[in-house]
């Protein structure tokens, strides 16, 4: 076993913090700890920066003893580039062997799901890819259920063969990974053709990012060895954000590492915001755990404010070197509601929160899709439009061939352009089921590979048509009939096609203005004041997950009933433990959204919400005003 001492701590903070500072007490003990252990962090703890300094300090110690590694496994590739950075070359070692520094989808791919198919089929998966999943099924959906029965399908789930899993350990076929059977009736024709559908899509290599799971679980079934192996391959296993991991993660990560494994789970149970809700309570914090306290994130009066309002009640200690402003209830009616955002504005310059360095501020909302009856971010400003997530895979060629607004194209320049045109003939390719020597779906690399290797002449008309496009496109001319032109000609001259009305539909010029990338900026409300204009972001809570704002307000939406109304109780100090669904759910969003901001927090209110409550509230520390 290594030890980490004084020195080495010394060592990680004049890698990690700036000149002069030290970890406290509390996060020095963390960082020293090497026993299994969870740990809880509050909101702007400086929980990767901690765990930072652990992996900065190990990485000195490698060869780790009986050469062994370290797991890290975190939830997103940001996480994963946020280590690099921050590490650089003192953290190398943790992205070679015998260590992996991964996503948990990434790891258990390597390591379990790719051996896994090959053991069952002799060949390697052609794409784990949830995009790329649904596309194809769409297409294998008509070839393999007989049309007499699609009819029914349908009428019961337009979105059935989308949403269709294997149960983790029966193998059925059920609606999502948690759901239930998608027919009671497992001898129905209707079942046995869409298991036929899910056992074909199987066996063609095409998986869903919840089939490799699966697929990982039933190999450790059968080679329950397995657990010998990884446990003797990592010493240490280390997972960042374990709020966030699902259960089917976490029960295939039990089954992967034995008691000999020292294993630290990191995260902030409050802050776990699931779409979908039977995924959550997946990690069950130890009685033995260590805990960080202090954010260095906001104020103590906003630390005050928000512990109660969670699912789990923390102590919450704030940063003293941040000015205290007093949290504030704006309260509003149907006809002052447009006037919320100027309120906000007004004060965040009369608390001249605009001068300080690099300055955020954020209004922010749980519900961004128009309802008919009751409010949603559209109704506090007219101008705001829902951010969707990027996509990089559409059904129609044409969205592949739009102008990108000059904030996300960024320092790319032209090659975001040539990335997007590319994607858009892959995906023909796709559709006409072209595949590379190696029975893969074609990549932008192995492409041009193919291309240059086999067909030159129409490699080099490539490389001359993606110049003049990306400068057709920036200069805000339509390409469509030329790109299409060229998947017609050009790429039948080497396929051979002999039904090009499969791509008759992908050739539609239609426009899938919900699906294209929406840049922030078009959701800036712009104040101007009479001593300053400033920016203010209109964003989901979803959105602003592990940010940090100057200043935020969070706007009242309803869902199933006004989401702050739902919780008043817990805004005036009195938490209850509940196990109502979605109070439970009210919780951890609002929880998210009220953590965010340094300075100021404000949020805006119905009259009626607020009504009869007010003298609670004030007590429990919140400052009440009435916009005009």
């Amino acid at each position: 076993m290594i030890e980490i001492t004084e020195e080495d701590v010394a060592y990680s903070e004049s890698l990690l913090l700036p000149e002069g500072y030290t970890f406290d007490e509390e996060r020095t003990n963390i960082i020293k700890c090497l026993e299994t252990k969870d740990i809880k962090a509050c909101p702007g703890s400086g929980k990767t920066t901690t765990l930072l300094a652990k992996l900065a300090i190990i990485s000195t110690k490698m060869p780790l003893p009986s050469k062994s590694g370290v797991c890290v496994l975190t939830h997103t590739n940001v996480a994963i580039k946020e280590i690099k950075a921050q590490l650089g070359l003192n953290g190398a070692q943790l992205f070679d062997y015998p260590n992996n520094c991964s996503t948990i989808q990434k790891f258990i791919n390597k390591y379990l799901t790719i051996p896994a198919y090959v053991n069952l089929f002799n060949k390697r998966p052609i794409r784990i890819d949830d995009e790329i999943y649904n596309e194809t099924i769409k297409n294998e959906y008509y070839k393999v259920v007989p049309r007499r029965y699609r009819y029914g399908i349908e009428r019961k789930d337009p979105n059935l063969i989308y949403s269709m899993r294997f149960d983790m350990e029966t193998q059925d076929i059920v609606k999502g990974l948690y759901g239930s059977l998608i027919y009671a009736n497992k001898d129905s024709p209707s079942y046995k053709y869409l298991l036929r559908l899910k056992l074909h899509m199987l066996k063609l290599g095409v998986l869903c990012y919840d089939d490799a799971f699966c697929l990982a679980n039933d190999y450790l079934d059968k080679y329950p060895q397995l657990k010998e192996v990884f446990s003797q391959r990592f010493s240490y296993v280390f997972i960042d954000e374990m709020q966030d991991t699902m259960k089917h993660q976490n029960e295939l990560l039990n089954k992967l590492f034995d008691d000999s494994v020292i294993m630290q789970r990191i995260g902030d149970k409050n802050q776990s915001i699931y779409d979908n809700y039977d995924a959550e309570g997946a990690w069950e914090i130890s009685d033995n755990f260590m805990s960080i306290s202090e954010s260095k994130r906001f104020s103590h009066s906003i630390a005050n404010i928000v512990k109660n309002i969670c699912v789990e009640p923390q102590d919450l200690i704030g940063n003293s070197e941040i000015r205290e402003i007093q949290p504030t209830i704006i309260v509003f009616n149907k006809e002052t509601i447009n006037s919320v955002i100027p309120y906000f504005g007004e004060k965040i310059l009369i608390n001249e929160l605009n001068k300080e360095a690099n300055p955020v501020f954020k209004a922010i909302g749980w519900v961004t899709k128009e309802h008919e009856k009751a409010d949603t971010l559209l109704d506090y400003w007219e101008g705001f439009s829902r951010a969707w997530k990027q996509r990089i895979d559409f059904d129609y060629l044409s969205s592949y061939l739009i102008k990108f607004p000059p904030e996300d194209i960024g320092d790319k320049g032209a090659s975001i352009y040539k990335q997007s045109i590319l994607r858009g003939i892959l995906k023909a390719l796709r559709l006409m089921e072209e595949r590379d020597n190696n029975e893969r779906y074609f990549t932008a690399k192995s492409f041009q590979e193919f291309l240059q290797n086999d067909y030159q002449e129409i490699y080099e008309i490539l490389l001359l048509r993606l110049a003049a496009w990306c400068l057709a496109i920036q200069n805000g001319e339509n390409i469509h009939e030329e790109v299409k032109e060229f998947i017609e000609i050009e790429l039948n001259k080497i396929f051979n096609w002999g039904r090009l009305s499969l791509l008759n539909e992908f050739f539609e010029r239609q426009e899938e203005a919900k699906e294209v990338p929406i840049t922030t900026s078009s959701n800036i409300f712009t104040f101007e004041g009479a001593s300053d204009s400033i920016d203010i972001v209109f964003d989901s809570i979803h959105g602003v997950k592990g940010e940090t704002h100057t200043a935020t307000l969070y706007l009242e939406t309803f869902f199933r009933e006004y989401d702050i109304a739902r919780i008043i109780n817990y805004l005036k100090g009195n938490h209850a433990q509940t196990n109502k669904k979605y109070t439970l759910q009210n919780l951890k969003m609002s929880y998210v959204g009220l953590t965010r901001p340094s300075h100021m927090l404000c949020i805006a209110v119905h009259e009626e919400t607020v009504k009869n409550h007010e003298q609670d509230l004030q007590e429990a520390g919140w400052r009440i005003e009435y916009v005009n």
